[in-house]
């Protein structure tokens, strides 16, 4: 048995964060058998160090950091974090399932996946001090606050852009995307490698899947995103559907 560990949300969310939606898309894609455990934030380290699950690199101070998504398969007792680290693993010992990183694309796939989160940064601003408040169970709520807040030197409720700022924030955010969707427009079809879907792609549903989340299906925000591109993005979110349960 596979178990996928995601991040605990409120009883209203099933999963929301942009890193396991891309875990739990691929492991869809490739027809897998798993299931999912919710942990809440301040569990990840002691829960993790618990079952034997490494980090995923380290914390400012120099600590290890633990993080979702993470995976343990029960048939090759393997044990390890981080979303792409988890697709060249299924890759590898799932060979006759659908290819994340078809042979030939590894470089491609790494350079596209760096290159998009370099990207798309300006969402985040945006994004995150709406987490706690919308997402996050209260402990987990707490944890986040604290931590982001000192990662930004600031209050978090304070980190997200007011007035014109926020709007010039989101016509960056555009503008990051305009830049995907000229990538994307090379290629003869809808995915990354054209035809059929790969890894960097669930990269991308999986952000726009927070977002939705995050924002709200019925948000001024996440409306006015589904018309960025010519309607490309709500098209393309939509196209990956079948890969998007959350019932395992």
């Amino acid at each position: 048995m596979i178990t996928l560990y995601d991040l605990a949300a409120k009883d209203s969310i099933k999963t929301w964060s942009p890193n396991p939606w891309k875990s739990r898309y691929v492991l869809n894609y490739k027809g897998l058998t798993y299931k999912t455990v919710a942990v809440e934030y301040p569990d990840l380290e002691p829960e993790f160090k618990k079952l034997g699950i490494p980090p995923n690199g380290t914390k400012g101070d120099g600590s290890p950091l633990y993080t979702s998504p993470s995976l343990i398969d029960d048939a090759t007792n393997t044990k390890l974090s981080d979303s792409y680290n988890i697709a060249e693993y299924l890759d590898k010992a799932y060979p006759n399932t659908p290819r994340l990183i078809p042979p030939g694309t590894e470089a491609l796939q790494a350079a596209f996946y760096d290159q998009f989160w370099q990207v798309i940064s300006p969402i985040w601003v945006l994004y995150l001090p709406r987490i706690p408040v919308v997402i996050l169970n209260p402990r987990s709520a707490e944890y986040f606050t604290t931590t982001r807040t000192a990662f930004f030197g600031k209050p978090l409720a304070d980190v997200e852009p007011k007035g014109a700022e926020n709007t010039e924030g989101w016509k960056k955010v555009q503008a990051a995307f305009d830049t995907i969707n000229g990538w994307y427009s090379k290629n003869s079809g809808p995915y990354l490698m054209g035809e059929a879907p790969t890894f960097g792609d669930f990269a991308v549903a999986g952000l726009l899947h927070g977002l939705k989340i995050c924002f709200g299906e019925n948000s001024a925000e996440w409306k006015n995103i589904k018309t960025w591109n010519n309607g490309k993005w709500a098209a393309y979110l939509a196209s990956l559907d079948k890969y998007a349960s959350v019932e395992k």
